[in-house]
């Protein structure tokens, strides 16, 4: 079987095209492009605003997620003031009132909205990124698709296969995972810091013997 058209090494060692069935002089693309598919020249920059959109618009979200959290603290801290200040237990519909309107506050539904659009733009940013990467050269670049997954596939493979095209354009990537640390590390703070004003205040409110 024929070896498929490409550059090859001849019988004296020089690089020459094979066009599938006949050694030939010349080749339909340039000669980097065709030893090389698919590659671009090195040090073509992959990084485009629209690369940089996806990677901070995470942000909004971080920030209502923020504001929701704060307001779900101080509804909790209302609450256990409210029933140290009375002489006997709420009853259940109190507290189901309390979980409706410390739950379902316009910082929930803000934070549903920034999740939905954020989601929705980040697609419309890869899309974009997508056909600029092309207009630079790079053939059959990470589908913007993934996106509808998650941020974390997209610029992840998105990073992988410009590399490996000969593309530069890793800060995007460096970027994103510093914010995904720095948010969960926020997260994680938080979380310890409101389990331990709760934990001293159950301890505070506790009937003495």
């Amino acid at each position: 079987m024929s070896a498929p058209a490409g550059w090859y090494p001849d019988a004296s060692g020089t690089l020459r095209w094979w066009d599938g069935a006949r050694w030939v002089d010349a080749s339909p693309v340039p000669h980097a492009a065709a030893a090389a598919p698919g590659r671009v020249a090195p040090g073509t920059s992959a990084t485009t605003v629209w690369i940089w959109l996806i990677v901070l618009v995470p942000i909004l979200s971080g920030l209502a997620s923020m504001i929701y959290l704060g307001q779900m603290s101080s509804s909790m801290s209302a609450l256990l003031g409210a029933i140290a200040a009375e002489s006997s237990a709420p009853d259940s519909n109190a507290i189901l009132h309390w979980e409706l309107t410390s739950v379902f506050t316009p910082a929930y539904f803000l934070l549903l909205l920034v999740g939905i659009l954020t989601y929705g733009v980040s697609v419309w940013f890869g899309y974009r990124d997508v056909r600029e990467l092309e207009t630079r050269g790079f053939v059959r670049p990470f589908h913007w698709a993934w996106l509808f997954l998650s941020p974390w596939v997209y610029v992840i493979g998105r990073t992988a296969v410009v590399s490996r095209r000969g593309g530069r354009g890793a800060a995007p990537l460096v970027v994103f995972l510093a914010i995904q640390a720095l948010s969960l590390v926020a997260g994680t703070v938080w979380m310890f810091t409101f389990m331990n004003q709760l934990m001293q205040m159950l301890v505070s409110q506790a009937p003495t013997a």
